[in-house]
């Protein structure tokens, strides 16, 4: 079969997880604000961020340097637009951008979400007005690149230039949180500092009325526009200190804290008690930048925007100075002795505390177990065994114990959990449910560049001559999950061909390949990590006994749950019939949506492109010699080998050579003839809680508050049940005793409230005219 010959000749031109900055600075307890420099005379607002700079470098204890946020703002804006870079960098851009599976959809959504968009026309309207010269600063031109992706609301979509990477706005010391009376009624805003006087001085904190002379939640719905998730009420809980993930150690705040728009000068709160505050918004910059020869826009062009630091730079993250014993920093892999922060003792925890096991001991609670999973990105640092396996047997010894203990009833809390590793997520799931088959189909986009991607790999791997004239070619496509003869249809079955896996068959004015599923009984390529793991079920893992009863699990969600623990989410709903209990979100009575982040099956970042194209064009030359790399040089998928310009003016800072990537693959609902990315159908909760103050200190009463929910006397909040899409009301089952009592059922009518409505603040204001 010589599929990539054929498509050469014929001139056919016709690798789940959220990266989120990490906090700069202290979480509850922060020290004074840092002090700055004097404030001088200057000609140009570069130069006074470099004198700054130089005096507090000479003076710092720390890494920790801040500016005015004002002046940050004015040096970004006076730095010149590179109009030839920019525009060669959008057309980069938009080659690797035909992987996003979603392109057709963005056009088109549902009203439930945020307005329609045209990534690549927008693209091409951004290029066609930096060449009229309407832009008057490169930061504006990279700003409007990041924005326009961003309003795809898909986290797996992603972009970030390096003129983005000195400075992260921030507005120091304030931290929020959204809390209840009594985890029924609306919650009102609060200082998260305020929450740590009233445990250590018996203070009694004062919500927050406004924020700079605007009703305050108004003024976060605006805020959470910025948050790339694509519910909105997943992106009103972005913007709140969220303490499951403070629990394994990471600390990630939403765009009002740290790392959104520039937001003025200054924030000023009013609090319900009549007091009010105002604090000076800061710019952090960052270790890696120096500012010493930075005197103008140019300069700082010049500076950080002409390519990256020497290959032999350390990548370097901000970490914060400890300010007081309540500090946590976020790390990567915490210590062995590392204990959830924040949580009772844990029964069992995983070494990077991905993954946490819990008993509630207390009378009428006691049959109960609790599965914490912040994250699906275990890491170890053992030699021995990757995070993968060792939470694979730590789960098999917990839920041992757990039949052992007589616990019958366990419930799932994924709050904060943002994706991770795509195994991981189907592993949790079969040690759930060792019997049953996972469903998990997905589809890639079908365009020329993935058609030759796909038919090289097929040519390597089904090609009986290949492997004597290069092996490693071979061994490549063999072993590749992108193969279609390692992966399955969607009845469990191998594709007839490679015509029959990648069709194109057309879908909502799109072309994509079939639908396909793991298959994760080859262990040479039929999975993303089946060199390393074999999941629990397929030999030789064995298959264990049922854990639990799926009438007696219950998972917890706060939207942000995407990528692989949408996977994961999406199996528990369909095929396992899990309800769901959504805690926080906008201060409304009505349901809410448990994954709120990217439904996408599989990021795939950017790099990871460019060396599959790198490793395709050098197979290609060995196996097919020089007339047919020099053909696949010059395709759609051979130019992605080598992007110069985004290479050039990538962030530079960060674990990538090129900071963006795709949403690669669309996850799919079983048995839909549409085949409609469940990125964009919406899947309410069973059943909706708020936290309380109580819950602010220890995840315990919002446990025992989801049991009596689910399974006791409590209630949820008024207009949260009964939604046509709730999986309790789907299989025609009452989620609780109080369900029976719901004669009107909910239509969904509450996400139509749309953020257009509340879009009269600045940065609102600063979105919309960079999407002009």
């Amino acid at each position: 079969m010589r599929t990539l010959s054929f498509l050469l000749i014929a001139g056919a031109t016709v690798h789940a997880q959220a990266i989120v900055p990490k906090l700069v600075g202290s979480i509850e307890q922060r020290s004074p604000p840092p002090t700055l420099f004097k404030r001088q005379q200057f000609q140009e607002p570069c130069e006074e961020v470099a004198a700054s700079w130089v005096a507090q470098k000479a003076n710092a204890t720390s890494d920790q340097i801040y500016v005015p946020a004002q002046v940050a703002y004015d040096c970004l804006q006076s730095v010149p637009v590179d109009k030839d870079g920019d525009v060669k960098q959008i057309e980069e851009l938009k080659q690797f951008l035909q992987f996003q599976s979603t392109l057709s959809y963005l056009k088109d959504r549902p009203e439930n979400q945020t307005k329609p968009v045209d990534i690549i026309g927008e693209l091409d309207a951004i290029s066609s007005r930096v060449q009229q010269g309407a832009y008057t600063s490169d930061y504006e031109v990279q700003l409007a690149i990041k924005v326009l992706l961003d309003s795809a609301v898909d986290f797996h979509l992603r972009w970030s230039s390096d003129i983005l990477e000195p400075f992260v706005f921030q507005r120091y010391g304030v931290l929020l949180t959204s809390l209840s009376q009594d985890g029924l009624s609306p919650p009102s805003i609060y200082l998260a500092t305020d929450l740590a006087a009233m445990e250590s001085f018996n203070f009694t904190p004062s919500p927050i009325k406004s924020i700079n002379g605007k009703n305050a939640t108004e003024y976060l719905y605006n805020i959470s526009m910025q948050a790339n998730y694509h519910d909105a009420d997943a992106r009103y809980n972005r913007l709140f200190l969220n303490k499951p993930r403070v629990s394994s150690g990471s600390v990630e705040p939403g765009p009002f804290a740290q790392g959104g728009l520039f937001d003025g000068p200054t924030t000023s709160f009013v609090f319900a008690n009549g007091t009010n505050k105002t604090v000076e918004n800061l710019a952090f910059v960052g270790p890696n930048f120096d500012f010493t020869n930075v005197t103008d826009g140019e300069s700082f062009f010049s500076t950080f925007c002409q390519g990256g630091p020497p290959d032999d730079t350390e990548e370097a993250t901000p970490t914060p100075t400890p300010t007081s014993r309540n500090q946590t920093s976020s790390t990567a892999t915490p210590t062995p002795e590392a204990t959830p922060t924040g949580y009772p003792t844990p029964i069992f925890f995983q070494s990077s505390l991905a993954v946490q096991g819990y008993y509630l001991n207390d009378t009428g609670y006691d049959d109960t177990a609790v599965l914490a999973i912040p994250n699906f990105g275990p890491k170890t640092k053992a030699t021995n065994e990757t995070g993968a396996m060792e939470t694979q047997r730590l789960l098999r010894a917990f839920f041992a114990d757990c039949i052992k203990q007589k616990k019958t009833k366990l419930i799932i809390d994924l709050r904060g959990n943002g994706g991770g590793t795509i195994d991981v997520g189907f592993e949790v799931f079969k040690q759930l449910f060792p019997t049953v088959q996972p469903y998990g189909a997905s589809r890639y986009r079908a365009h020329d560049a993935f058609h030759i991607f796909s038919a090289a790999i097929a040519d390597f791997a089904s090609n009986t001559t290949v492997e004597g004239i290069d092996p490693d070619a071979y061994a490549y496509g063999s072993e590749n999950n992108f193969y279609f003869g390692n992966i399955m249809n969607v009845d469990g079955q191998p594709f007839k061909s490679f015509q029959d896996y990648y069709g194109p068959y057309t879908f909502h004015n799109d072309t994509f390949i079939s639908p396909r599923r793991y298959n994760f009984s080859n262990h040479a390529g039929g999975y993303t990590s089946s060199a390393s793991f074999n999941l629990t079920g397929y030999a030789p893992e064995p298959t264990p006994p049922q854990p639990f009863d799926a009438s007696n699990m219950l998972i917890i969600q706060d939207g942000l749950c995407g990528s692989t623990c949408a996977i994961f989410s999406e199996l528990m709903r369909e095929q396992a019939h899990v309800p769901t209990i959504f805690v926080g979100g906008r201060p409304m009575n009505s349901p809410a949506q448990g994954v709120g982040g990217s439904k996408g099956a599989q990021v795939l970042p950017i790099d990871a492109l460019v060396e599959n194209a790198e490793l395709v064009a050098q197979y290609t030359l060995a196996v097919d010699g020089a007339a047919m790399s020099k053909l696949l040089n010059e395709s759609a998928f051979g130019v992605l080998a080598n992007p110069e310009q985004l290479k050039k003016r990538s962030a530079h800072y960060t674990a990538e050579t090129i900071a963006g990537a795709m949403n690669a693959l669309d996850n799919l609902k079983q048995n839909d003839s549409t085949q409609t990315p469940l990125e964009f159908i919406y899947e309410a909760a069973d059943c909706r809680l708020f936290d309380t103050f109580e819950s602010f200190f220890s995840p315990v009463p919002l446990w025992k508050r989801a049991v009596d929910a689910r399974w006791g006397s409590g209630k949820c909040v008024e207009g949260s049940m009964g939604h046509s899409t709730a999986i309790s009301v789907m299989k025609g089952e009452g989620f609780n005793k109080q369900q029976v009592n719901a004669t009107e059922p909910f239509t969904g009518a509450a996400e139509g409230l749309r953020m257009s409505g509340l879009m009269a603040g600045g940065v609102a204001v600063v979105v919309a005219a960079l999407m002009l």
